[in-house]
């Protein structure tokens, strides 16, 4: 019985691009790059190369020119147009300026002597050797690890590093584009002052680390339990604002009334009753003032008034009458004690900020060792 032949398939090398106006090289040049094993193809414009480029997917892109001219530039911006969507690494072959290398182009400059040896070593690097693989996974670490850092830094500038939610300086940026827009296409929005009740006696009766776990608890309740569209952030020690988009006092009574009921019920991971409460202000514009502030003033003005009925309730502006006259003609200007007040707690939470970011300076010497 005649036996059958298995037909091995040989994989073809991927081929190698020259660009250049005076063909390809002859001569020894020419016949070291026949031995590299890549069929190499030849064009005379970078703009018909970049064209031939997609259908060959290169291994290798090899720019001839003598000098820097607006031609080969446009060439370069060509070619470069593909390293998205092609997988090839683009040189540059130049006889002269060697020292200078076209902007924005990755590659490596090939020239003078030898310059199929060298085509031949970067060809070695590119399939792979160990160190090379070593060096790119030790990159690739590298990279991850800035993306983390960067990351991280972003958060830290528009995050509460306790409770993981937004802090003051974000809330203040929101809130006044939040108002621009509001004002300029007519709509409403609301905001929701949060104080939490009994967060005092917690810290002194089980200690500030317990406070500060319920304060963690409270971020990732806020943080689960509002819409996307809504913007919770912590404004001072146990103090929140959230500010509702599109969202009339009504409808913020409802989502205030909501996040008391949860507050009063939650529980820690332990699934033990964490015992505390919160009292709310609401205020709306533009049906509680013209301006930011005073609709911020008006919310946290709400939220003593529920404190000062008990506690744990949800109170509205509106809902109770005022002693400011300024307040009862519905006045745009901030009433001056409250103001101050708003003042002095922004400005103390920003200079917190200020001290929690400044590096920590770690002794040395024997202060270092007492410390451990």
């Amino acid at each position: 019985m005649p036996s059958k032949k298995k037909t091995v398939r040989k994989k073809l090398a991927r081929p190698i691009l020259w660009i250049g106006k005076r063909g390809l090289p002859g001569g020894t040049t020419g016949r070291e790059l026949s031995e590299l094993g890549h069929p190499i193809h030849w064009e005379r414009s970078g703009a018909k190369a970049a064209t031939l480029a997609s259908e060959l997917r290169p291994v290798l892109i090899i720019l001839e020119s003598e000098r820097l001219t607006q031609a080969v530039r446009s060439q370069l911006d060509c070619v470069s147009e593909l390293k998205s969507s092609l997988d090839l690494v683009v040189f540059q072959l130049r006889r002269t300026q060697t020292e200078h290398q076209a902007h924005g182009i990755d590659g490596v400059i090939v020239a003078g002597r030898g310059m199929a040896q060298q085509i031949r070593v970067i060809l070695q690097t590119m399939q792979g050797s160990t160190s090379f693989k070593a060096a790119g996974r030790r990159a690739q670490k590298r990279n991850e690890k800035l993306k983390i850092d960067v990351q991280r830094l972003r958060n830290l500038a528009v995050k509460d590093d306790l409770t993981s939610i937004y802090n003051l300086r974000f809330f203040n940026k929101t809130l006044e584009a939040e108002h621009q827009r509001a004002r300029r296409f007519g709509r409403d929005y609301s905001l929701i002052f949060l104080d939490l009740d009994g967060l005092r006696e917690i810290n002194e009766d089980r200690g500030h680390l317990a406070g500060a776990r319920v304060l963690q608890r409270i971020g990732e309740f806020l943080h689960q339990h509002l819409r996307r569209m809504d913007l919770p952030a912590r404004i001072g020690g146990d103090e929140f604002v959230v500010i509702c988009p599109e969202t009339s006092k009504r409808a913020a009574r409802r989502v205030a009334e909501r996040l008391r009921l949860g507050i009063q019920r939650l529980e820690s991971s332990h699934g033990i009753r964490i015992g505390i409460t919160a009292s709310m202000g609401v205020a709306s514009f533009p049906e509680d003032g013209n301006l930011s502030e005073l609709v911020l003033q008006r919310a946290d003005r709400a939220l003593y008034e529920a404190k000062a009925r008990g506690k744990n309730l949800v109170c509205c502006w509106g809902e109770f009458e005022s002693a400011d006259p300024a307040d009862a003609q519905a006045s745009v200007y901030l009433d001056s004690a409250d103001s101050e007040r708003l003042a002095d707690l922004l400005a103390n939470t920003e200079r917190d900020q200020r001290i929690a970011e400044q590096p920590i300076v770690r002794p040395d010497g024997p202060e270092r060792r007492r410390l451990n």
